[in-house]
């Protein structure tokens, strides 16, 4: 348990960093926006075609990853879509709330899995991560955009600017390129191999500052039942859900441990900027990925044990 501890703490150290940064406002409001754009369309995109493209991907159980997650969302999709109105009742809450509470139970954020996976299993970990992306954030967005939209106060989008929107993911573009070139045998000029190894380093610390400087203490201070609802359904409900999947998929090692801890790791940070922008509930968002964070310190490691217990 220590050793697993020790590997998960540089990751929350560097997000706690974020935090400080601007709570203090040491940096500045506006360059907080300017780090997310450089990392979110240079350097997680870099990291991930930089992976896919040295990646061993004849190793990589595909189809079973790609099943065990798509399974495990789709069983919490359904679950929550199902009971939707009993548990407005029960939580007193409204349909943008809800629509709030379901991104906070079934997104996650690639920012905290990769840089674990990074330090437990090296490439192999980061490819994994890469081969997920690129099979559920597409289908997550839809689910998500659906949601929002269905439920929340504002005008919604139509179907073309949702697809539109998903399909400028640079995560998918990065991931899918990188599979072809791999998969192909397509042979890079080393120079600029360097070059997006050089971007590649980048993200994992400014992906995690900016994890820490998005968290809302404020708004988390006293949780709302529909927060611990989320909460609980996201770090424990949904690792769960993945080693049912498992099972039937028949993934096991590696690849049933990065299943496990993308979808043990908060929410993602985008569904607060989806729920500010669609009329959903922005607060609810904010304080579930803040509780969220600050719980999978301690409930990751739990799942990571009981992942490779059953390994």
């Amino acid at each position: 348990m220590i050793s697993t501890f020790e590997s998960l703490l540089p990751v929350f150290l560097v997000i706690a960093l974020g935090w400080a940064l601007r709570a203090r406002h040491v940096v500045p409001e506006e360059m907080w926006r300017g780090l997310e754009l450089v990392a979110y369309w240079v350097f997680f995109p870099a990291l991930l075609a930089e992976t896919m493209i040295k990646a061993d991907i004849s190793e990589l159980p595909l189809t079973g990853v790609a099943l065990t997650m798509l399974g495990a969302f789709f069983s919490m999709t359904l679950l929550l879509l199902t009971f939707q109105r009993p548990i407005m009742q029960w939580l007193g809450i409204g349909g943008p709330s809800f629509s709030s509470l379901f991104q906070g139970a079934v997104r996650w954020n690639g920012f905290v899995a990769l840089p674990i996976l990074a330090k437990l299993y090296g490439s192999e970990g980061v490819a994994l991560v890469a081969v997920i992306m690129g099979v559920l954030v597409p289908i997550a967005n839809i689910m998500a955009v659906y949601v929002v939209t269905r439920n929340a106060h504002g005008p919604g989008l139509t179907w073309r600017q949702t697809i539109y929107t998903i399909f400028r993911n640079p995560f998918i573009w990065a991931t899918g390129i990188g599979f072809a070139i791999n998969l192909l045998h397509v042979p890079i000029y080393e120079p600029f191999m360097t070059a997006m190894g050089t971007l590649g380093g980048a993200a994992i610390g400014a992906g995690l500052l900016m994890v820490g400087a998005g968290l809302s203490t404020r708004e988390a201070v006293r949780p709302s039942p529909a927060v611990w609802t989320a909460t609980i359904l996201k770090l424990v409900g949904m690792p769960m859900l993945v080693t049912v999947w498992a099972l039937v998929t028949g993934i096991s090692g590696t690849a049933f441990v990065a299943c496990i801890v993308c979808n043990a790791v908060p929410t993602a940070m985008s569904a607060y900027v989806m729920a500010r922008q669609m009329g959903g509930d922005g607060p609810l968002v904010a304080a579930t990925v803040t509780v969220q964070t600050v719980l999978s310190f301690f409930t990751i490691p739990v799942m990571i044990l009981m992942a490779e217990s059953l390994r």
